[in-house]
Protein backbone atom coordinates (compact mmCIF):
# COMPACT_ATOMS: atom_id res chain seq x y z
CA UNK A 1 0.00 0.00 0.00
CA UNK A 2 2.90 2.41 0.72
CA UNK A 3 4.15 2.00 -2.85
CA UNK A 4 0.67 2.72 -4.17
CA UNK A 5 0.39 6.05 -2.23
CA UNK A 6 3.92 6.98 -3.26
CA UNK A 7 3.11 6.47 -6.96
CA UNK A 8 -0.06 8.50 -6.67
CA UNK A 9 1.71 11.31 -4.82
CA UNK A 10 4.29 11.54 -7.60
CA UNK A 11 1.53 11.52 -10.19
CA UNK A 12 -0.42 14.38 -8.58
CA UNK A 13 2.78 16.34 -7.96
CA UNK A 14 3.66 16.19 -11.64
CA UNK A 15 0.15 17.24 -12.58
CA UNK A 16 0.39 20.21 -10.23
CA UNK A 17 3.80 21.33 -11.47
CA UNK A 18 2.68 21.00 -15.06
CA UNK A 19 -0.39 23.14 -14.36
CA UNK A 20 1.67 25.83 -12.67
CA UNK A 21 4.10 25.88 -15.57
CA UNK A 22 1.23 26.26 -18.00
CA UNK A 23 -0.26 29.21 -16.07
CA UNK A 24 3.08 30.97 -15.82
CA UNK A 25 3.50 30.84 -19.60
CA UNK A 26 -0.09 31.59 -20.53
CA UNK A 27 0.96 34.68 -22.52
CA UNK A 28 3.11 32.80 -25.06
CA UNK A 29 2.08 32.96 -28.64
CA UNK A 30 -0.34 30.46 -30.13
CA UNK A 31 2.20 28.13 -31.74
CA UNK A 32 4.27 27.81 -28.60
CA UNK A 33 1.13 27.21 -26.55
CA UNK A 34 0.07 24.33 -28.80
CA UNK A 35 3.52 22.78 -28.42
CA UNK A 36 3.29 23.14 -24.65
CA UNK A 37 -0.19 21.60 -24.65
CA UNK A 38 0.93 18.58 -26.70
CA UNK A 39 3.99 17.96 -24.54
CA UNK A 40 1.95 18.23 -21.35
CA UNK A 41 -0.69 15.72 -22.54
CA UNK A 42 2.00 13.23 -23.61
CA UNK A 43 3.75 13.57 -20.30
CA UNK A 44 0.53 13.04 -18.37
CA UNK A 45 -0.40 9.98 -20.48
CA UNK A 46 3.01 8.41 -19.86
CA UNK A 47 2.72 8.98 -16.13
CA UNK A 48 -0.83 7.55 -16.08
CA UNK A 49 0.23 4.50 -18.09
CA UNK A 50 3.10 3.77 -15.71
CA UNK A 51 0.96 4.19 -12.61
CA UNK A 52 -2.34 2.63 -13.68
CA UNK A 53 -3.79 -0.15 -11.48
CA UNK A 54 -4.41 -3.61 -13.12
CA UNK A 55 -6.70 -5.93 -11.11
CA UNK A 56 -5.98 -9.60 -10.50
CA UNK A 57 -7.81 -12.15 -12.69
CA UNK A 58 -7.36 -15.73 -11.50
CA UNK A 59 -8.86 -18.66 -13.40
CA UNK A 60 -8.95 -22.45 -13.08
CA UNK A 61 -7.48 -23.80 -16.29
CA UNK A 62 -7.91 -27.54 -15.64
CA UNK A 63 -8.63 -30.15 -12.97
CA UNK A 64 -7.43 -33.76 -13.08
CA UNK A 65 -8.65 -36.48 -10.71
CA UNK A 66 -7.09 -39.66 -9.36
CA UNK A 67 -9.12 -42.12 -7.30
CA UNK A 68 -7.46 -43.17 -4.04
CA UNK A 69 -10.29 -44.93 -2.19
CA UNK A 70 -13.57 -46.82 -2.65
CA UNK A 71 -16.67 -46.75 -0.43
CA UNK A 72 -16.56 -48.90 2.69
CA UNK A 73 -19.18 -49.99 5.18
CA UNK A 74 -18.02 -47.32 7.62
CA UNK A 75 -17.38 -44.53 5.09
CA UNK A 76 -19.62 -44.63 2.01
CA UNK A 77 -17.67 -42.26 -0.23
CA UNK A 78 -15.29 -42.47 -3.14
CA UNK A 79 -12.06 -40.62 -2.44
CA UNK A 80 -10.19 -38.65 -5.09
CA UNK A 81 -7.23 -36.30 -5.10
CA UNK A 82 -7.27 -33.43 -7.58
CA UNK A 83 -4.52 -31.40 -9.24
CA UNK A 84 -5.84 -27.92 -10.04
CA UNK A 85 -4.13 -25.58 -12.52
CA UNK A 86 -4.60 -21.87 -11.64
CA UNK A 87 -3.53 -19.04 -13.93
CA UNK A 88 -3.40 -15.27 -13.39
CA UNK A 89 -4.58 -13.32 -16.45
CA UNK A 90 -4.53 -9.96 -14.67
CA UNK A 91 -2.13 -7.91 -12.58
CA UNK A 92 0.35 -9.33 -10.09
CA UNK A 93 -1.14 -10.92 -6.98
CA UNK A 94 0.90 -10.63 -3.78
CA UNK A 95 0.12 -12.27 -0.45
CA UNK A 96 -3.51 -13.02 -1.25
CA UNK A 97 -5.78 -15.25 0.81
CA UNK A 98 -6.83 -17.94 -1.68
CA UNK A 99 -9.70 -20.28 -0.70
CA UNK A 100 -10.34 -23.54 -2.56
CA UNK A 101 -13.65 -25.42 -2.27
CA UNK A 102 -15.79 -28.00 -4.13
CA UNK A 103 -19.23 -27.76 -2.52
CA UNK A 104 -20.82 -27.68 0.90
CA UNK A 105 -19.83 -31.21 1.88
CA UNK A 106 -16.23 -30.85 0.74
CA UNK A 107 -13.16 -29.63 2.58
CA UNK A 108 -12.36 -25.88 2.27
CA UNK A 109 -8.64 -25.18 1.92
CA UNK A 110 -6.58 -22.02 2.38
CA UNK A 111 -3.88 -22.22 -0.26
CA UNK A 112 -0.41 -20.79 0.26
CA UNK A 113 2.58 -20.86 -2.03
CA UNK A 114 4.80 -18.55 0.04
CA UNK A 115 5.24 -17.60 3.68
CA UNK A 116 2.65 -14.79 3.62
CA UNK A 117 -0.12 -16.28 1.51
CA UNK A 118 -0.73 -16.85 -2.19
CA UNK A 119 1.17 -14.89 -4.82
CA UNK A 120 1.04 -15.22 -8.58
CA UNK A 121 2.50 -12.85 -11.18
CA UNK A 122 0.69 -11.78 -14.33
CA UNK A 123 0.60 -14.59 -16.92
CA UNK A 124 1.95 -17.23 -14.53
CA UNK A 125 0.36 -20.57 -13.51
CA UNK A 126 0.41 -22.58 -10.31
CA UNK A 127 -0.68 -26.21 -9.70
CA UNK A 128 -2.50 -26.96 -6.47
CA UNK A 129 -1.74 -30.61 -5.80
CA UNK A 130 -3.56 -33.40 -3.94
CA UNK A 131 -6.76 -31.58 -3.00
CA UNK A 132 -9.09 -34.23 -1.52
CA UNK A 133 -12.54 -34.63 -3.09
CA UNK A 134 -15.30 -36.98 -1.88
CA UNK A 135 -18.18 -38.41 -3.90
CA UNK A 136 -21.27 -40.20 -2.56
CA UNK A 137 -20.79 -43.97 -2.79
CA UNK A 138 -24.50 -44.57 -3.47
CA UNK A 139 -24.18 -43.12 -6.98
CA UNK A 140 -22.45 -43.95 -10.24
CA UNK A 141 -21.73 -40.42 -11.34
CA UNK A 142 -22.42 -36.70 -11.21
CA UNK A 143 -20.83 -33.28 -11.44
CA UNK A 144 -18.82 -31.32 -8.87
CA UNK A 145 -17.71 -27.71 -9.21
CA UNK A 146 -14.26 -26.68 -7.95
CA UNK A 147 -14.03 -22.97 -7.01
CA UNK A 148 -11.38 -20.48 -5.92
CA UNK A 149 -12.01 -17.23 -4.02
CA UNK A 150 -9.99 -14.15 -3.09
CA UNK A 151 -12.04 -12.61 -0.24
CA UNK A 152 -9.52 -9.82 0.51
CA UNK A 153 -8.66 -8.91 -3.08
CA UNK A 154 -10.51 -7.79 -6.17
CA UNK A 155 -10.73 -10.55 -8.80
CA UNK A 156 -11.62 -8.78 -12.03
CA UNK A 157 -13.64 -11.62 -13.64
CA UNK A 158 -14.93 -14.31 -11.27
CA UNK A 159 -16.78 -16.45 -13.87
CA UNK A 160 -13.54 -18.28 -14.65
CA UNK A 161 -12.92 -19.02 -10.95
CA UNK A 162 -14.81 -22.32 -11.19
CA UNK A 163 -14.36 -25.56 -13.07
CA UNK A 164 -16.92 -28.36 -13.44
CA UNK A 165 -15.62 -31.90 -13.21
CA UNK A 166 -17.50 -35.07 -14.15
CA UNK A 167 -17.25 -38.06 -11.83
CA UNK A 168 -18.14 -41.54 -13.06
CA UNK A 169 -17.55 -44.80 -11.23
CA UNK A 170 -18.91 -48.27 -11.95
CA UNK A 171 -20.06 -51.07 -11.29
CA UNK A 172 -23.77 -50.19 -11.57
CA UNK A 173 -25.61 -49.29 -8.37
CA UNK A 174 -29.09 -50.38 -9.53
CA UNK A 175 -28.85 -54.08 -8.77
CA UNK A 176 -30.42 -57.33 -9.96
CA UNK A 177 -32.00 -56.10 -13.20
CA UNK A 178 -33.70 -59.07 -14.88
CA UNK A 179 -36.58 -60.06 -17.14
CA UNK A 180 -39.33 -61.94 -15.33
CA UNK A 181 -41.89 -62.30 -18.10
CA UNK A 182 -43.24 -61.42 -21.54
CA UNK A 183 -46.90 -60.60 -22.06
CA UNK A 184 -48.92 -61.58 -25.11
CA UNK A 185 -48.66 -58.06 -26.56
CA UNK A 186 -44.86 -58.10 -26.30
CA UNK A 187 -44.63 -56.09 -23.09
CA UNK A 188 -41.44 -56.97 -21.20
CA UNK A 189 -41.74 -57.27 -17.43
CA UNK A 190 -38.63 -56.24 -15.49
CA UNK A 191 -37.49 -56.65 -11.94
CA UNK A 192 -34.72 -54.77 -10.12
CA UNK A 193 -33.82 -53.48 -6.67
CA UNK A 194 -35.38 -50.00 -6.74
CA UNK A 195 -35.83 -49.45 -2.99
CA UNK A 196 -32.52 -47.66 -2.27
CA UNK A 197 -33.38 -44.92 -4.80
CA UNK A 198 -37.17 -44.71 -4.67
CA UNK A 199 -37.10 -41.68 -2.33
CA UNK A 200 -33.88 -39.87 -3.23
CA UNK A 201 -34.37 -39.87 -7.02
CA UNK A 202 -36.90 -38.49 -9.44
CA UNK A 203 -38.05 -41.79 -10.94
CA UNK A 204 -36.44 -44.18 -13.41
CA UNK A 205 -35.66 -43.68 -17.09
CA UNK A 206 -35.12 -46.56 -19.50
CA UNK A 207 -32.75 -46.16 -22.44
CA UNK A 208 -32.50 -48.37 -25.51
CA UNK A 209 -30.06 -49.02 -28.34
CA UNK A 210 -30.09 -51.27 -31.38
CA UNK A 211 -26.34 -51.82 -31.52
CA UNK A 212 -23.58 -52.26 -28.95
CA UNK A 213 -19.98 -53.44 -29.14
CA UNK A 214 -18.88 -55.19 -25.94
CA UNK A 215 -16.59 -57.90 -24.61
CA UNK A 216 -18.48 -61.20 -24.45
CA UNK A 217 -16.67 -62.09 -21.24
CA UNK A 218 -18.64 -59.25 -19.61
CA UNK A 219 -22.00 -60.85 -20.44
CA UNK A 220 -23.92 -63.60 -18.67
CA UNK A 221 -26.74 -65.74 -19.99
CA UNK A 222 -30.14 -65.63 -18.28
CA UNK A 223 -33.66 -66.84 -19.00
CA UNK A 224 -37.24 -65.69 -18.57
CA UNK A 225 -39.91 -68.35 -18.76
CA UNK A 226 -43.60 -68.39 -19.53
CA UNK A 227 -45.82 -71.46 -19.43
CA UNK A 228 -45.16 -72.45 -23.04
CA UNK A 229 -42.09 -70.40 -23.95
CA UNK A 230 -38.62 -69.78 -22.58
CA UNK A 231 -36.66 -66.69 -23.63
CA UNK A 232 -32.91 -66.42 -23.33
CA UNK A 233 -31.20 -63.03 -22.91
CA UNK A 234 -27.92 -61.59 -21.60
CA UNK A 235 -26.88 -59.34 -18.73
CA UNK A 236 -23.94 -57.15 -19.80
CA UNK A 237 -21.70 -55.38 -17.30
CA UNK A 238 -22.32 -51.67 -17.83
CA UNK A 239 -19.56 -49.07 -17.99
CA UNK A 240 -19.00 -45.43 -18.84
CA UNK A 241 -17.49 -46.49 -22.17
CA UNK A 242 -20.59 -48.50 -23.17
CA UNK A 243 -22.93 -45.66 -22.26
CA UNK A 244 -20.87 -43.22 -24.33
CA UNK A 245 -20.15 -45.49 -27.29
CA UNK A 246 -23.68 -46.59 -28.23
CA UNK A 247 -26.48 -44.54 -29.75
CA UNK A 248 -28.80 -44.62 -26.73
CA UNK A 249 -32.26 -43.06 -26.86
CA UNK A 250 -34.97 -42.67 -24.26
CA UNK A 251 -37.42 -45.57 -24.44
CA UNK A 252 -39.49 -44.68 -21.40
CA UNK A 253 -39.55 -41.68 -19.08
CA UNK A 254 -40.04 -41.26 -15.35
CA UNK A 255 -43.81 -40.91 -15.69
CA UNK A 256 -44.30 -44.66 -16.30
CA UNK A 257 -43.76 -47.83 -14.31
CA UNK A 258 -40.17 -48.93 -15.04
CA UNK A 259 -41.07 -52.56 -14.32
CA UNK A 260 -43.04 -52.77 -17.55
CA UNK A 261 -41.72 -51.66 -20.95
CA UNK A 262 -43.13 -51.95 -24.47
CA UNK A 263 -41.22 -52.09 -27.72
CA UNK A 264 -42.91 -51.69 -31.09
CA UNK A 265 -43.33 -55.47 -31.12
CA UNK A 266 -42.10 -58.49 -29.20
CA UNK A 267 -38.34 -57.83 -29.10
CA UNK A 268 -37.50 -61.53 -28.91
CA UNK A 269 -39.16 -62.11 -32.27
CA UNK A 270 -37.16 -59.41 -34.05
CA UNK A 271 -34.24 -60.25 -36.31
CA UNK A 272 -31.81 -58.02 -34.41
CA UNK A 273 -30.87 -57.58 -30.77
CA UNK A 274 -32.16 -54.83 -28.46
CA UNK A 275 -30.27 -53.30 -25.53
CA UNK A 276 -31.73 -51.50 -22.52
CA UNK A 277 -30.53 -50.06 -19.21
CA UNK A 278 -32.13 -48.08 -16.39
CA UNK A 279 -31.00 -44.70 -15.06
CA UNK A 280 -32.21 -42.61 -12.13
CA UNK A 281 -31.13 -39.07 -11.24
CA UNK A 282 -31.23 -37.21 -7.94
CA UNK A 283 -33.05 -33.93 -8.72
CA UNK A 284 -31.26 -32.01 -5.96
CA UNK A 285 -27.64 -32.53 -7.00
CA UNK A 286 -27.76 -34.28 -10.38
CA UNK A 287 -26.04 -37.46 -9.14
CA UNK A 288 -27.18 -40.53 -11.05
CA UNK A 289 -27.28 -44.32 -10.82
CA UNK A 290 -27.50 -46.87 -13.62
CA UNK A 291 -28.16 -50.57 -14.01
CA UNK A 292 -26.39 -53.21 -16.01
CA UNK A 293 -27.41 -53.62 -19.65
CA UNK A 294 -29.87 -56.25 -20.83
CA UNK A 295 -29.42 -57.70 -24.30
CA UNK A 296 -32.65 -59.10 -25.75
CA UNK A 297 -31.64 -61.46 -28.53
CA UNK A 298 -33.58 -63.29 -31.26
CA UNK A 299 -34.64 -66.78 -30.21
CA UNK A 300 -33.06 -69.07 -32.80
CA UNK A 301 -34.63 -72.48 -32.17
CA UNK A 302 -32.62 -75.48 -33.31
CA UNK A 303 -33.91 -78.54 -35.10
CA UNK A 304 -31.89 -81.69 -34.62
CA UNK A 305 -29.83 -81.18 -37.78
CA UNK A 306 -28.91 -77.62 -36.86
CA UNK A 307 -28.11 -78.77 -33.33
CA UNK A 308 -25.64 -81.35 -34.64
CA UNK A 309 -23.79 -78.77 -36.67
CA UNK A 310 -23.69 -76.11 -33.96
CA UNK A 311 -22.57 -78.61 -31.32
CA UNK A 312 -19.67 -79.87 -33.44
CA UNK A 313 -18.58 -76.38 -34.50
CA UNK A 314 -18.78 -74.81 -31.03
CA UNK A 315 -17.07 -77.64 -29.15
CA UNK A 316 -14.35 -77.95 -31.78
CA UNK A 317 -14.86 -81.68 -32.35
CA UNK A 318 -13.11 -83.12 -35.40
CA UNK A 319 -15.69 -83.63 -38.13
CA UNK A 320 -16.21 -87.27 -39.25
CA UNK A 321 -17.01 -87.52 -42.95
CA UNK A 322 -15.81 -91.08 -43.59
CA UNK A 323 -17.89 -93.28 -41.28
CA UNK A 324 -20.89 -95.11 -42.74
CA UNK A 325 -24.32 -93.54 -42.32
CA UNK A 326 -26.36 -95.20 -39.57
CA UNK A 327 -29.69 -93.38 -40.01
CA UNK A 328 -32.07 -94.05 -42.86
CA UNK A 329 -33.51 -90.51 -42.81
CA UNK A 330 -30.10 -88.85 -43.18
CA UNK A 331 -29.05 -88.58 -46.82
CA UNK A 332 -25.36 -88.86 -47.62
CA UNK A 333 -25.75 -85.74 -49.75
CA UNK A 334 -27.30 -83.66 -46.96
CA UNK A 335 -25.22 -80.86 -45.45
CA UNK A 336 -25.78 -82.22 -41.93
CA UNK A 337 -24.77 -85.83 -42.62
CA UNK A 338 -21.13 -85.51 -41.42
CA UNK A 339 -22.29 -83.73 -38.25
CA UNK A 340 -24.79 -86.49 -37.43
CA UNK A 341 -22.08 -89.10 -38.10
CA UNK A 342 -19.77 -87.27 -35.70
CA UNK A 343 -22.34 -87.28 -32.90
CA UNK A 344 -23.07 -90.95 -33.45
CA UNK A 345 -19.38 -91.88 -33.44
CA UNK A 346 -18.99 -90.07 -30.10
CA UNK A 347 -21.87 -92.11 -28.66
CA UNK A 348 -24.05 -89.05 -28.13
CA UNK A 349 -27.13 -90.17 -30.12
CA UNK A 350 -29.52 -92.53 -28.39
CA UNK A 351 -31.78 -94.19 -30.98
CA UNK A 352 -32.98 -97.72 -31.70
CA UNK A 353 -35.21 -96.83 -34.64
CA UNK A 354 -32.48 -96.04 -37.18
CA UNK A 355 -34.00 -92.59 -37.53
CA UNK A 356 -32.42 -89.27 -36.54
CA UNK A 357 -35.46 -87.04 -37.29
CA UNK A 358 -33.32 -84.11 -38.48
CA UNK A 359 -36.23 -81.70 -38.96
CA UNK A 360 -37.72 -82.25 -35.49
CA UNK A 361 -37.01 -79.66 -32.76
CA UNK A 362 -34.07 -80.41 -30.50
CA UNK A 363 -35.47 -80.27 -26.97
CA UNK A 364 -33.75 -78.59 -24.05
CA UNK A 365 -33.64 -81.89 -22.18
CA UNK A 366 -31.99 -83.80 -25.03
CA UNK A 367 -29.45 -80.99 -25.53
CA UNK A 368 -28.55 -81.06 -21.83
CA UNK A 369 -27.98 -84.82 -21.95
CA UNK A 370 -25.74 -84.60 -25.05
CA UNK A 371 -23.60 -81.83 -23.56
CA UNK A 372 -23.15 -83.52 -20.17
CA UNK A 373 -22.40 -86.91 -21.78
CA UNK A 374 -19.80 -85.36 -24.07
CA UNK A 375 -18.00 -83.68 -21.16
CA UNK A 376 -18.31 -86.89 -19.13
CA UNK A 377 -20.04 -85.29 -16.15
CA UNK A 378 -20.31 -87.44 -13.03
CA UNK A 379 -24.04 -87.98 -12.48
CA UNK A 380 -23.65 -89.85 -9.19
CA UNK A 381 -21.87 -87.27 -7.03
CA UNK A 382 -24.85 -84.93 -6.62
CA UNK A 383 -25.73 -85.51 -2.93
CA UNK A 384 -29.20 -84.16 -2.17
CA UNK A 385 -29.32 -81.15 -4.47
CA UNK A 386 -32.87 -80.03 -5.23
CA UNK A 387 -33.87 -80.73 -8.82
CA UNK A 388 -36.26 -78.68 -10.96
CA UNK A 389 -39.96 -78.83 -10.18
CA UNK A 390 -40.79 -80.13 -13.66
CA UNK A 391 -38.22 -82.98 -13.59
CA UNK A 392 -39.13 -85.62 -11.00
CA UNK A 393 -37.30 -88.76 -9.97
CA UNK A 394 -39.07 -90.89 -12.62
CA UNK A 395 -37.68 -88.77 -15.47
CA UNK A 396 -34.57 -89.99 -17.30
CA UNK A 397 -33.21 -86.43 -17.00
CA UNK A 398 -33.40 -86.47 -13.20
CA UNK A 399 -29.73 -87.39 -12.57
CA UNK A 400 -28.66 -84.83 -15.19
CA UNK A 401 -30.70 -82.09 -13.54
CA UNK A 402 -29.23 -82.92 -10.12
CA UNK A 403 -25.72 -82.84 -11.56
CA UNK A 404 -26.52 -79.47 -13.13
CA UNK A 405 -27.49 -78.13 -9.71
CA UNK A 406 -24.40 -79.63 -8.14
CA UNK A 407 -22.20 -77.82 -10.67
CA UNK A 408 -23.68 -74.40 -9.76
CA UNK A 409 -24.84 -73.80 -13.34
CA UNK A 410 -28.60 -74.12 -12.79
CA UNK A 411 -29.29 -70.67 -11.36
CA UNK A 412 -30.11 -69.10 -14.72
CA UNK A 413 -33.04 -71.45 -15.34
CA UNK A 414 -35.33 -70.74 -12.39
CA UNK A 415 -37.60 -73.24 -10.66
CA UNK A 416 -38.56 -75.06 -13.86
CA UNK A 417 -36.28 -76.34 -16.59
CA UNK A 418 -38.89 -76.82 -19.36
CA UNK A 419 -37.13 -79.89 -20.80
CA UNK A 420 -39.59 -80.41 -23.66
CA UNK A 421 -39.37 -76.90 -25.10
CA UNK A 422 -37.12 -76.32 -28.15
CA UNK A 423 -33.46 -75.65 -27.46
CA UNK A 424 -32.15 -72.34 -28.79
CA UNK A 425 -28.69 -71.51 -30.03
CA UNK A 426 -27.98 -69.24 -27.05
CA UNK A 427 -29.14 -71.90 -24.58
CA UNK A 428 -26.85 -74.48 -26.17
CA UNK A 429 -24.00 -71.99 -26.31
CA UNK A 430 -24.36 -71.37 -22.57
CA UNK A 431 -24.25 -75.08 -21.69
CA UNK A 432 -21.24 -75.81 -23.90
CA UNK A 433 -19.32 -72.75 -22.72
CA UNK A 434 -19.93 -73.48 -19.02
CA UNK A 435 -18.71 -77.06 -19.26
CA UNK A 436 -16.01 -76.41 -21.81
CA UNK A 437 -14.21 -73.73 -19.78
CA UNK A 438 -13.64 -76.17 -16.90
CA UNK A 439 -12.94 -79.29 -18.94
Amino acid sequence: MKGYFKKNFIFYAIVGIASMYAMANIQVKNGDFRFLETSLVSMLENVAEKNKFEPVDLSIQNVTLRKVGNPTQDFNYYKYVANIVVKNHGGDLKNGQLILEAGENQRHSFVKNDAEGFSLAKGQTHIIENYEILFDGDYNGGNLTVKIKLPEKVDYFDENNKFEIKISDFSPKIKALSIVGIKEDGTVQLDFDSLPYSVSTNGFEIYKSEGLSFDESDSKYAEASLEDKTYGYYRIKNSEELIKSANWSLLQGTDKDPHSIKFAENPFEDSTAHYIYIKSTNPENGNFVVSNILQLVPQKELNRAAFARFFVDYTGVDLDEESPNYFEDVSEKSWYAPYVKTLYKLGLIKSDSFKFNPENPMTRGDALRVVMDYFDINLADTEDYQAFKDIDSTNDLYPYSKALFASGRAGVFGENFHPNQPATKNYLKYLIYEYKKNS
